[in-house]
């Protein structure tokens, strides 16, 4: 994956979560996403899933995964977030 294809993926990710998250923590990830301040908004997506307890698909946890790792960031926090079936 290129860096324009991982920043795109990158930047819809706060509209993949809108639907579990509270505005007030969508409102900086937005911002975050229109600045291309990827490491950023991954810290505060996986913070949010993580404090609310919204719960993530696999797929979607894989999803945040790939985009971590192309980014060169670590994983392992994601093994902390409510995985659904």
């Amino acid at each position: 994956m290129d860096e324009a294809e991982l920043a795109g993926r990158t930047a819809r990710l706060p509209e993949v979560f809108a639907d579990r998250l509270p505005a007030s923590d969508l409102r900086p990830l937005r911002s975050m996403a229109g600045g291309g301040e990827w490491d950023e908004l991954l810290g505060l997506l996986i913070i949010a899933l993580r404090e609310t307890g919204a719960s993530v698909t696999v797929s979607e946890r894989d999803q945040l995964r790939e985009v971590l790792a192309g980014w060169g960031l670590p994983t392992d926090q994601l093994d902390e977030l409510a995985v659904s079936p």
